[in-house]
């Protein structure tokens, strides 16, 4: 009996002997190694441009985009005759697609923040005037309009899609929605406001679990603009920073315009003076310029673009921050709000000084 035991232990530790061979092997012979994807320099691309008005109107002001693919685009703003605010676009031209010609009712409207999930999942926030509701949210299936009613005296200023059943939508006085597929819920972050003063939340992304918020306040009295970024969810808000800024001297330690998400996971700010990255819990200025930005888009931690005012558009390539000299335009003729990229292509989203037209700059 032992030393069948012992004939079998060594028979096993063979094959053990055997297996850890294979593996060792199997693991050594790493044959063809997988091709890094390679980005074009936004440098070196062609640029192309589309421009889009509406027949006679003088301020077609389009600043919110989301492409899906280079042949698979949405912009959207505000026209003063609230027709020509959302066009579509199919790889050849823009084609206005207007909800109010779909069911959705009439009314004088912008739309503030476009974003999607699928290109059958669009959704987009807005706020209608002269009308007995400010709120304006609108989700597109491919085909037709839907439009999701709060009924509620408050404007919608910023969206984010994360899933089919977690939408953000932001509003004036620091209000947040929250819809789960089946419902719309609603929730203030609670902060000690001045007595005198208007607020709303001006940028809002979802990391993993968590819920961020950039609520901008104006303190009419003090006359100083406050600004808080939390991090949450519906009914369970935590101030990370704040800052005041009432003069020259105030110390700005985030960009008061909004926030975004990067494709990697960074967490973003633009405004005046640059672009800034949420690094370590707190906020690192990556570019400090004397210009305000508009939109970051982050496709990889080596490859982003940052656009703003006077055409005005920034490249990191891992290393530095270079400027795209394309757009840049010193008389204040051309500000850009909106950039995206997959790394073979750039869409840039724009709009000229009085009267208001349109420019979506395509590099390749």
């Amino acid at each position: 009996m032992k030393i069948k035991f012992l004939a079998n232990r060594s028979f096993l530790t063979t094959i053990k002997v055997i297996t850890l061979i294979h593996v060792a092997y199997s693991c050594s012979d790493t044959g063809t190694p997988p091709k890094e994807e390679v980005f074009k320099d936004p440098r070196e691309m062609t640029w192309t441009s589309d421009t889009i008005t509406y027949e006679g109107s003088m301020q077609t002001f389009l600043t919110s985009m989301w492409v899906y693919s280079p042949t698979d685009a949405w912009v959207a703003g505000h026209n003063e005759r609230s027709f020509g605010e959302i066009y579509h676009f199919d790889g050849n031209k823009w084609t206005e697609n207007e909800p109010m010609r779909s069911g959705v009712p009439i009314s004088i409207k912008s739309i503030n923040h476009i974003m999607g999930l699928t290109p059958n999942n669009l959704w987009m926030v807005g706020d209608r005037r002269g009308f007995t509701r400010k709120d304006l949210i609108l989700n597109w299936n491919g085909s037709t309009w839907k439009e999701h009613v709060l009924n509620i005296q408050l404007r919608p200023i910023c969206l984010f899609t994360n899933r089919a059943n977690d939408i953000w939508v932001g509003c004036d006085s620091a209000v947040v929605y929250h819809y789960n597929g089946t419902k719309w819920e609603s929730d203030k972050p609670k902060v000690n406001l001045p007595s005198v003063s208007t607020c709303f939340i001006n940028g809002i992304i979802v990391k993993d679990i968590e819920t961020y918020l950039n609520v901008y306040v104006n303190d009419m009295v003090g006359k100083r603009y406050l600004f808080y970024f939390f991090k949450g969810n519906i009914n369970n808000w935590t101030v990370l920073d704040s800052m005041e800024i009432k003069d020259p001297q105030s110390v700005i330690k985030w960009g008061n315009w909004g926030i975004s998400l990067g494709n990697e996971g960074g967490i973003y700010s633009f405004g005046d003076f640059g672009v800034w990255q949420y690094i370590n819990n707190e906020w690192t200025h990556v570019l400090p310029i004397n210009y305000t930005m508009h939109s970051v888009y982050e496709l990889k931690k080596n490859y982003k673009i940052a656009v703003g005012v006077y055409g005005m558009a920034w490249y990191y390539d891992g290393f530095t921050w270079q400027q795209l000299k394309n757009f840049f335009s010193p008389e204040g003729s051309i500000h850009l709000t909106n950039v995206w990229t997959n790394g073979k292509e750039v869409f840039i989203l724009g709009y000229t000084s009085w009267p208001q037209k349109t420019i979506i700059w395509r590099g390749k």
